[in-house]
């Protein structure tokens, strides 16, 4: 009965890759700007695919299995010079959930693209993983320190979280004694 999702922050991605791209400097390097979170996203789907399909996978199926969904984080652009739905129109399809703040919602009912994307033009994504790696971008080392600023970015929030709460005790504590 356990349902859950294996989140992906996209647009991180590409923020950290694009500093990368911009200190090479190389016409090549700066091509490459805004293109590796969608790239990494479709080949995350492609391998989430091959492993939720075939025999193995129907077996479990037939034991009660469920598919964890792909979900898409953090779909706000960062980058003015992109279009604001970058991180939304070429990750649709199944098993995927898409989580919006409020100004790509609206950009994407304003004027995104209803449409299967995530499976369209997987050999280009290829090609943009290939060619960052050419240039020395390590997909191992980009993986670690978006975990590492991750789970600093949560811990301020559980953190903030814990002293509002705290805060709020002592306050009704107060109301409660007078």
């Amino acid at each position: 009965r356990v349902t859950s999702v294996a989140s992906f922050f996209v647009s991180r991605v590409d923020t950290l890759i694009d500093k990368m791209l911009e200190k090479i400097g190389t016409p090549e390097a700066l091509a490459l700007r805004g293109k590796a979170a969608v790239a990494q996203a479709k080949l995350a789907n492609q391998l989430y695919q091959k492993k939720f399909s075939g025999p193995r996978w129907e077996a479990l199926v037939k034991k009660g299995a469920k598919k964890q969904r792909l979900l898409w984080a953090s779909t706000s652009v960062k980058n003015p010079a992109y279009p604001d739905t970058l991180y939304v129109d070429p990750l649709i399809g199944p098993d995927t959930v898409s989580t919006m703040p409020d100004q790509a919602l609206l950009a994407f009912i304003d004027h995104g693209t209803v449409s299967r994307t995530i499976d369209a033009n997987v050999s280009d994504a290829e090609g943009v993983y290939s060619a960052l790696e050419k240039l020395g971008i390590d997909w191992d080392e980009v993986g670690k320190q978006l975990e590492l600023e991750g789970v600093d970015s949560f811990k301020k929030a559980f953190d903030s979280l814990l002293v509002s709460l705290e805060e709020k005790g002592n306050s009704l504590k107060k109301t409660v004694s007078l």
